[in-house]
């Protein structure tokens, strides 16, 4: 997180924009706050204002009086940085990730293959061992999946619908004209889903959820999306009755892994200064419970889960088939 989040993510942002505006006039940590919520998550104001105002990055600030603070850079260049060379070793690192080739075509690949082509990787690929994950991912090395995968990528940049032709998990085949809203990743299955909303003469009719990789063929429709189609598509998203509710205790840079393993999924965050640990809401479509179930469990005693009860219920069925399963090894 640490490696890229302050100078290409919302942290970098957020830090840029109270930098400008501290350069204009000095801010308090309210107005500190409002600007970080303007480009990052409410989370994000747990881990920068105290680094901000009293941690590492203090010195970018300078008191002003009456709890303000103005900016401390004298040249607003400052804040546009290279690519040092870490960074540039993790790019050449990515570009062995097919998942991240996907995102890209052929031409601009072989641009950044020889930008990068005297960069040592930061990482092998090889180096990592996936114990949590199924073997039968995405085959995204495949021509066939990344072209696919290309036109729909390209179909959200132009927001324009798309013909496919998808084979359930049933083996039942169909075509559908379909509005691409969003891809989304899971690390348990390695495989991309594409959440988009079927059409029918033009209208927006239901929200679906398709396996990228049951997606025999695609092409770019010519069919006019409707003027009042709303694009946030969370409200076609389901949700579990409850969000899991969990305790994030201050160590071990808990809450920034936390952050970051759980970015996808829709939180609420509340530090608590009694304990000095974080209460945190996540809430989770039903159909990833187990796969959110497991990233939990992933964290140890960093963490403590504490409701729903329908949701205990689970993690204790699945910590009692563990502990039969290493007692009869055992024996």
């Amino acid at each position: 997180m640490e490696l890229f989040e302050e100078i290409y993510g919302s942290y970098f942002q957020a830090v840029r924009k109270i930098l400008l505006d501290a350069k204009v006039r000095p801010l308090n940590r309210k107005e500190m706050e409002t600007d970080i919520l303007s480009v990052s998550s409410l989370e994000s104001t747990l881990v920068i204002l105290p680094k901000l105002l009293s941690g590492a990055w203090s010195p970018l600030l300078t008191p002003a009086g009456d709890g303000r603070f103005a900016c401390a850079l004298g040249d607003e260049s400052l804040l546009k940085l290279p690519l040092t060379k870490l960074q540039q070793s993790w790019i050449k690192a990515l570009l062995s990730d097919p998942r991240f080739r996907l995102f890209f075509p052929d031409d601009s690949l072989v641009r950044l293959e020889e930008a990068f082509r005297d960069v040592p990787a930061l990482y092998d690929p090889l180096d990592f061992h996936y114990f949590d994950r199924y073997l039968d991912g995405d085959p995204y090395e495949d021509p066939a999946y990344r072209r696919i995968f290309q036109t729909l990528l390209r179909a959200m940049t132009d927001r324009c619908p798309v013909y496919t032709a998808y084979e359930s998990q049933k083996g039942k085949a169909g075509t559908f004209e379909v509005l691409p809203c969003r891809f989304q990743y899971s690390g348990k299955n390695d495989r991309f889903r594409l959440l988009c909303v079927s059409l029918n003469h033009g209208r927006p009719r239901e929200f679906h959820v398709m396996n990228v990789a049951r997606i025999q063929a695609c092409h770019i429709s010519k069919t006019p999306v409707p003027k009042d189609f709303d694009w946030d598509i969370s409200r076609f998203v389901t949700q579990a009755p409850e969000p899991v509710r969990i305790r994030i205790h201050n160590e071990r840079n808990a809450l920034e892994r936390c952050m970051l393993r759980f970015a996808h999924y829709e939180k609420q965050t509340v530090y608590e200064p009694e304990t000095n640990t974080w209460l945190c809401s996540i809430y989770y479509d039903p159909a990833d419970e187990t796969e959110l179930l497991i990233e939990l469990l992933s964290f140890g005693p960093v963490i403590r889960i504490l409701g729903p009860e329908s949701f205990l219920t689970e993690v204790r069925k699945r910590m009692r088939r563990q502990h039969e399963l290493l007692y009869s090894e055992l024996v």
